[in-house]
């Protein structure tokens, strides 16, 4: 499962990730836009909290679908916000990405398609995620910084990681559910305690690729 702000890379990295692993790869934002319509259209004709609706029933339904496999999935970043999806994530292992608003600030003003964004992009995704911040970092089994390295760098860093992780990837217990979750953060001290022996171990899986942050790097 793929969690965190908007325009942090989710889908790419995700989209990498599930090519990696040859997995299946959901983005529960383009299951919405395929069977509602677009996002932007959702919000100006039947506003936010319809939209949420929308959203927490579509992750339900995505997680309920990927369970068994190894499906990598990226969530929308104000979904989990939503209780049931936060219970829902409990079966994952979630991968939070770690960002800071340079990393986006080009993303976002390439990007007027946001609804939450609209007017000064940067300043309201400053105030978004620092209220969806701690939900984040609550729900984080791993912390990968993402402000340096291509989608391939980023891809093979995880790879190792989850392959490391207690119950991830290539195990028995990895297959009693939908398995990686993406997101994004600065880095936070509970995702940390969560993923230092994962970490620990994927140093040596992970020894000819440039490190991350080891959280992905402490």
């Amino acid at each position: 499962m793929l969690i965190g702000p908007m325009a942090v890379g989710k889908s790419a990295i995700g989209h990498q990730l599930a090519q990696q692993l040859g997995a299946p790869f959901v983005d529960t934002d383009a299951v919405i836009v395929e069977s509602h319509g677009s996002i932007a259209d959702i919000f100006a004709g039947r506003g936010e909290h319809a939209f949420r609706e929308i959203e927490a029933r579509t992750v339900a339904r995505v997680v309920e679908e990927a369970a068994g496999t190894s499906t990598v999935i990226s969530l929308g970043g104000g979904s989990v916000l939503d209780s049931g999806t936060q219970q829902l994530l409990e079966r994952c292992i979630v991968v939070y990405l770690e960002c800071d608003a340079d990393t986006v600030a080009a993303r976002i003003a390439r990007n007027s398609g946001r609804p939450l964004l609209a007017g000064d992009g940067i300043r309201r995704w400053k105030a978004l995620f620092a209220t969806r911040k701690p939900v984040y970092e609550r729900l984080a089994d791993i912390v990968l910084d993402v402000r340096r390295g291509s989608v391939p760098e980023l891809g093979r860093r995880l790879e190792a990681v989850l392959r490391a992780y207690p119950g991830g990837i290539g195990t028995a217990a990895n297959d009693t559910a939908a398995n990686a979750a993406i997101g994004t953060s600065t880095a936070a001290d509970p995702a940390t305690e969560k993923t230092r022996a994962a970490d620990t171990a994927a140093n040596t899986a992970a020894s000819n690729i440039p490190a991350a942050k080891q959280e992905v790097e402490k």
